[in-house]
């Protein structure tokens, strides 16, 4: 979460959706920046409007504006799995390593301990109503469109670095599965396909 009061910024950060490499570039230019831990750097829209937002309000701050990224949910899943099978946890109950796409899929969908932690795009940006409450939404695949409106908003052009990248894996998933997770993922598919 990296927040910009002068600019009436906020960015949160979800997960598997360039997080890392926004905040190298953004961070010097943010008066609040947390990305060490990854329950704050990653804290949530209704975190952030239940803790955050009411205390910048108290020090008279009530006019930020929030954005972050959302991936392709499917892709946003596969990057979970990709990222769960890196060589640090090998042998963890949460690696990937051995399993198929199909396999960890599977897992997450029902709600297995060993998928605990991945959470959902949907409810990363909804309010406590459940609804998609984030005011400015950009598709991970269009982050050109995400960095010329923070450029603006921060008035200086930014690089964003490719930081934080999961091992590389083949991208395989069967009809069946896609078909599982298309149907879960609809309220992810809503939000992301009305994104910038």
């Amino acid at each position: 979460m990296l927040i910009s009061i002068e600019k009436k910024i906020a960015f949160l950060a979800m997960t598997k959706a360039a997080s890392t490499s926004i905040e190298m570039a953004l961070a010097p230019h943010c008066d609040i920046a947390y990305y060490g831990n990854s329950r704050v750097k990653h804290i949530s829209y209704r975190r952030y409007s239940r803790f955050v937002a009411p205390y910048l309000a108290s020090l008279g701050y009530k006019d930020i504006e929030t954005t972050c990224l959302i991936r392709e949910p499917v892709d946003w899943l596969f990057s979970w799995y990709r990222y769960r099978s890196r060589p640090e946890i090998a042998g963890k109950p949460q690696c990937t390593e051995g399993l198929s796409f199909d396999e960890f899929a599977s897992l997450y969908l029902s709600g297995s301990p060993m998928t605990k932690g991945v959470g959902r795009p949907s409810k990363f940006v909804a309010d406590k109503d459940g609804t998609p409450s984030i005011t400015h939404i950009f598709k991970y695949e269009n982050i050109p469109a995400f960095q010329k409106f923070i450029e603006g908003r921060i008035g200086e052009a930014l690089h964003f670095d490719r930081l934080n990248e999961s091992p590389t894996r083949d991208f395989a998933v069967s009809p069946e599965t896609r078909s599982r997770l298309t149907d879960f993922f609809a309220p992810e598919y809503e939000i992301y396909e009305s994104a910038r």
